[in-house]
């Protein structure tokens, strides 16, 4: 029932032209260069190793790879990483 009402809303958001990371609640991803990355809307911390950093969001897996990674804020809703990113996969 949670998943449908998600939906209907993200239809109803679609339909009003808001955006989908406001309506669908997808996670955004900002990056400045292959140096920091800035994340919002995501659920968890699943791995932080300098070399990996997994994140759950609402609808998937998301995973930096690089060297010398580092998480440097995070909040409830958004964070920053900082390092050499060389790979993210949307798993």
């Amino acid at each position: 029932m949670k998943r449908k009402l998600g939906d209907f809303t993200g239809r109803i958001g679609d339909s009003l032209d808001i955006p989908k990371d406001l309506s669908y609640r997808e996670s955004v991803l900002t990056l400045t260069g292959s140096r920091e990355v800035f994340i919002e809307n995501y659920k968890c911390i699943r791995r932080y190793q300098d070399t990996c950093i997994l994140l759950l969001s609402k609808e998937n897996k998301i995973q930096i790879e690089g060297t010398k990674l580092m998480i440097v804020y995070y909040t409830d809703v958004e964070m920053k990483i900082t390092g050499n990113i060389c790979r993210i996969i949307f798993l």
